[in-house]
């Protein structure tokens, strides 16, 4: 089990319970994300997928750097989504990926990565404080972590003008892949600023609570403010086969 996924259950402690994300292609303030249970090896299998399909051969030229994991609503895994995604891209040697909180309304990555929040995404962009002043290495190799900050201007603010332009201009040519954990975009307009600023989009759902009406108006919401959406990511997804079926069924095929 590694040590994100530790970190993730003890950060997201004390929410309900859910079971493996599934892959579907298609075109601070005391903040605790939501809690996961799933077995973490079909859990990496899952995560393994959505790298290799985002550094798939055949998107040679149009290969997405910038990758924007946002959901509806909150407690739908997104930060749990974006953090497992950004360390099975850093899995591949001499990659190097940075994960950056944008979810400046409920921040949760430097709990998740357990590193500080004494500067980060609001100063570089704001305060035009060099990046490398706040990014910070994980306990996971290849991969690095850009905290939210101190919350000191309106969150929408951040991304407006061309200091992101620069910011994430500059991040491309240090980092292979950049992560960005954003703020539900049914709830906050923070999501749709960044969402044309990035290569692509993978919408996180969570099953059995995000509605097919919340699903769909995000989709075009984001669409419509210029994002590009790959995927979406399908959460705590619950298997109900009972165990001794699951038993027999493997027996037969066996």
């Amino acid at each position: 089990m590694s040590r994100t996924y530790k970190a993730l259950k003890k950060a997201e402690a004390g929410k309900e319970n859910g079971s493996q994300s599934h892959w579907k292609n298609s075109s601070s303030n005391g903040h605790r994300a939501p809690e996961i249970h799933r077995d973490s090896q079909e859990s990496a299998l899952e995560y393994e997928k959505i790298g290799a399909w985002l550094t798939n051969p055949a998107l040679q030229g149009k290969r997405p750097q910038t990758v924007m994991v946002v959901a509806p609503r909150s407690n739908t895994g997104n930060t749990t989504t974006a953090a497992l995604l950004a360390e099975s891209l850093a899995n591949v040697k001499k990659r190097r990926v940075l994960i950056i909180d944008s979810n400046f309304r409920t921040p949760a990555l430097n709990m998740v990565f357990q590193v500080k929040n004494n500067g980060g995404f609001i100063e570089v962009t704001s305060d035009h404080v060099p990046f490398d002043a706040h990014i910070q290495a994980t306990n996971r190799a290849n991969l690095f972590v850009l905290t939210s900050g101190q919350i000191s201007v309106s969150p929408a603010e951040v991304f407006e003008g061309d200091a992101i332009d620069q910011l994430i201009a500059k991040l491309k040519e240090k980092f292979d892949f950049i992560v960005f954990d954003a703020a539900p975009v049914m709830e906050f307009p923070d999501s749709f600023a960044l969402a044309s600023k990035v290569d692509s989009v993978i919408l996180v759902a969570r099953s059995e609570k995000t509605s097919i009406e919340d699903a769909q108006r995000a989709k075009l919401n984001i669409e419509q403010a210029g994002g590009r959406i790959l995927g979406v990511v399908l959460n705590r997804q619950k298997d109900y086969t009972p165990s001794f079926l699951k038993r027999f069924l493997f027996l037969q095929t066996a």
